[in-house]
């Protein structure tokens, strides 16, 4: 016989991803920095029907490291302010 607590965890793994995690999983995709088709296979990835809670942490995990420090959120970059400096010349 199993124990309770079994029976628990066994009924959360079984649980289907709600679209509420897939929304902010997508929402955290628009603002990650992503390169080449790593957009595309994420994409791939959140909308999977076989998207377990366990894909969702680690989705979390991953996206969370992707995403730009806040200074590259507002600081232009070089070539924005050479444009922006030229503009003066």
């Amino acid at each position: 016989m199993s124990d309770w607590i079994d029976d628990v965890f066994e009924e959360l793994d079984g649980r289907v991803v709600d679209e509420a995690t897939r929304f902010r999983l997508e929402d955290l995709l628009e603002t990650a920095k992503t390169e080449g088709r790593e957009y595309d296979d994420y994409v791939l990835r959140i909308n999977a029907h076989t998207l377990t809670h366990e894909g969702v942490t680690d989705l979390f995990r991953e996206l969370n490291q992707l995403q730009l420090r806040t200074p590259e959120l507002y600081a232009p970059s070089q070539t924005e302010l050479a444009a922006w400096l030229r503009t003066f010349c």
